[in-house]
């Protein structure tokens, strides 16, 4: 198992609700608990432009590297500043670095990542660049010819089903709350669910949905969202899981990564509880799983 972070993603959103302090905290946490050593700790570097290509239109790109204000940045919901871009740039780098770490030794915990409402063409969100999209688009490159994207952030990955929609060897799967931010976009599987929603009913229908997914599509490599908010005490949302029933959700994704003998990467994407200690610790036990199942 190893682990990808970058010192950078802890930029200062002055006040706003995107906790970028998690992920310091979270590096601290599992250091000092001897999960993550000098020996399996990456940093990545700013992905090349003609990478970002791949992604991103020419007239949006530009404006990121100009850090432009136009109607392409503006729905970002955060400033349009260069060390925030270079942050959510650096977690493209950051996420591809996981996947090729991955294919090595068979799973990476990416602390940072997840920023899944960036399209083609605009920002969305907290998000300016789509990591998930741009680490796929590379892996099927390197040669991996199926992947699937697990997405349990407790919103929809509407930029990553956009990018995907006529790409068949990419699977994209949503679970999350369907009364809520965004405006959906299309997946290959998409469980909307109801307000207060808990651990019960969640777990049944993803174990239902994994089943399916692992049954019919066949992955070879898996890019899994573990997003902290379908925590009942999020600030942004109405699901009502528990730290348990999160763990619970973890073990059931990475399990059945493991039984069909698949690399995996884990990127964090939300989390907004009312105190910053739980999504910390939501965020640790993902990892905490991820070693005890992959080692």
């Amino acid at each position: 198992m190893k682990f990808v972070y970058s010192p950078q993603y802890c930029v200062d959103l002055r006040g706003h609700i995107f906790p970028t302090e998690k992920y310091r905290l979270i590096y601290e946490t599992l250091k000092k608990e001897g999960l993550i050593t000098e020996s399996n700790l990456y940093e990545p570097q700013m992905p090349h432009v003609d990478d970002l290509r791949k992604i991103l239109t020419p007239e949006y790109l530009d404006d990121l590297l100009n850090n432009r204000i136009t109607f392409r940045t503006w729905r970002s919901e955060l400033p349009v500043e260069p060390d925030i871009i270079k942050w959510q740039m650096l977690g493209c780098s950051g996420s591809y670095l996981a996947g090729k770490l991955a294919l090595e030794g068979g799973a990476c915990y990416h602390i940072g990542g997840g920023l899944h409402h960036a399209f083609a063409d605009h920002a969305e969100g907290f998000c300016y660049l789509n990591d998930v999209v741009f680490a796929a688009v590379k892996l099927l490159e390197d040669g991996v010819k199926k992947i699937a994207i697990i997405d349990c952030d407790l919103h929809q990955g509407n930029g990553t089903a956009k990018f995907f929609q006529n790409e068949e060897r990419v699977f994209t799967f949503s679970i999350h709350q369907e009364h809520l931010y965004p405006v959906k976009e299309k997946s290959d599987l998409d469980i909307g669910l109801d307000f207060n929603v808990g651990d019960e009913e969640y777990l049944e229908k993803l174990n239902s949905a994994l089943k399916k997914i692992f049954t019919d599509f066949k992955p070879e490599f898996v890019i899994y969202l573990a997003g902290a908010d379908p925590y009942m005490y999020d600030q942004l949302g109405n699901l009502r899981l528990s730290i348990e029933g999160l763990i619970k959700r973890d073990e059931m994704v990475i399990t059945y990564s493991r039984k069909n003998s698949l690399p995996i990467i884990i990127t964090l994407a939300g989390g907004y509880a009312l105190e910053l200690e739980d999504t910390v610790e939501i965020h640790c036990n993902t990892a905490r799983v991820l070693y005890k199942i992959y080692g």
